[in-house]
């Protein structure tokens, strides 16, 4: 009983979530985003054509999107865009994660786990500013290798 209550539980929280919505059911500005994903990704990777699976993770405070792409029974065709004709082929390859940090599209293949988790990381925690610290050293005081002779305007 409590196994049964547990998938229950499960089951209402995964059907919750933003990653299960099909392609109609997303907003214009996602729908847009996946399209941009669909294009990258059919250019890049596609033999067969690409189309949205599902959403993995949105994170609009710090505007990062990260959507899955899969194979489908259909071929490839040009202009790359949402293809409500073709299914989705859970099990073919490839499997295409797409990362749009503040408007600049990545994506790579679903099995290249490290360079996916990099550049989510540096979506979500980008440096701060310039590379200049408070308090540290202006880089028109740096000292160089060999002594240089002249006026300051000619060095």
């Amino acid at each position: 009983m409590r196994g049964l209550l547990l998938l229950l539980s499960a089951l209402l929280l995964l059907e919750s979530t933003d990653g299960n919505k099909e392609y109609h059911q997303l907003s214009q500005h996602d729908a847009n985003i996946s399209d941009k994903a669909i294009q990258l990704a059919n250019k890049k990777y596609g033999a067969k054509h690409l189309d949205f699976a599902f959403i993995l993770e949105a994170n609009y405070e710090k505007r990062m999107f990260h959507v899955i792409l899969k194979s489908t029974s259909c071929d490839k065709t040009t202009p790359s865009v949402h293809r409500k004709d073709c299914k989705i082929q859970d099990m073919a390859r490839p499997q295409v994660s797409c990362v749009d940090c503040r408007g600049n599209m990545t994506c790579s293949l679903l099995k290249e786990k490290e360079k996916i988790k990099t550049t989510i990381s540096k979506c979500l925690n980008p440096p701060s500013g310039g590379t200049h610290q408070i308090g540290g050293a202006h880089t028109l005081f740096a000292k160089t290798e060999e002594e240089q002779t002249g006026c300051l305007g000619c060095i």
